[in-house]
């Protein structure tokens, strides 16, 4: 599933091509990933501006004209890509939102059809049926908060890092990342954790997070950038996915063990328990 740096990569692509247009028109063919009703979302977009884009959590949100917000989440297989009409519509593309005077529009194409596209209009009180608000992100938390947050927590660290009740935007990849950046064991209780070691997992995180949105996110299975190409980050992870590979710090292999119904991967040397 697209974490955090994935959807910040896609809204600062879209962002500056996107601001400023008025939608003219939409076609939404799956009923199933639209949490806002297709008849809705056809009578309210068209003529509606995109004044900014920006990322909430895991959503990719575009802010329109009459204090509107429209919302993307891609689930595990969504993919959203800013095209012309030679794009091929296969089966899987399931919405089309084109705009006045472009030749490009917004293609959602998602395989397994766990994305969402839902409008509000900018309170979370006014959010459709089985969408869940979310916490805050490692990137809006201060020091102070994050540990604060954990410390009032039972749990596995890698477990309450993933719950995006606890804190949003983090997935199974950044949460690996993070944890072997900061040698702390994803089997970790946060109470058994000195201030110092939580700390510095909150700037491994920080740093996780910043390096992955410079290398355009992770392309491991469907994601890509909104142009078609892939992120480059997955030939950087030092943990996520290299079960019985050499870590790169001490030459150890690396281990996988379940977590939450989750793999989870670490080095037994650099991340003990």
């Amino acid at each position: 599933m697209p974490e955090l740096p994935e959807i910040e990569t896609l809204a600062r692509q879209i962002r500056p091509r996107v601001c400023g247009l008025v939608f003219s028109q939409v076609t939404m063919t799956e009923p199933t990933i639209l949490k806002t009703s297709a008849p809705i979302l056809k009578k309210e977009l068209p003529g509606r501006k995109v004044q900014t884009i920006f990322r909430q959590a895991k959503f990719l949100v575009f802010e329109l004209s009459g204090k509107l917000n429209l919302w993307f989440h891609l689930g595990m297989t969504g993919q959203l890509f800013w095209a012309g009409p030679e794009f091929p519509r296969d089966k899987h593309v399931h919405a089309v939102l084109e705009f006045e005077n472009s030749p490009q529009g917004l293609i959602f194409r998602d395989i397994r059809k766990f994305g969402k596209i839902f409008m509000s209009n900018g309170r979370a009180d006014s959010w459709p049926e089985g969408v869940k608000p979310f916490a805050k992100d490692p990137l809006e938390l201060s020091r102070e908060n994050f540990i604060e947050i954990l410390r009032r927590r039972a749990g596995k660290i890698k477990s309450l890092l993933l719950n995006q009740r606890v804190m949003s935007g983090l997935g199974n990849i950044y949460a690996d990342e993070s944890l072997f950046e900061a040698r702390v064991h994803p089997r970790s209780k946060p109470a058994r954790l000195s201030a110092k070691r939580l700390e510095n997992l909150y700037f491994s995180i920080r740093k996780v997070l910043e390096l992955a949105i410079q290398h355009g996110g992770s392309s491991i299975d469907d994601y890509i950038h909104a142009d078609g190409r892939r992120g480059d980050f997955q030939n950087h992870h030092k943990v996520y996915g290299r079960e019985e590979d050499p870590c790169i710090d001490c030459g150890a292999r690396i281990r996988r063990i379940r977590l939450s119904g989750r793999s989870s991967f670490f080095c037994p040397h650099c991340q003990k328990f």
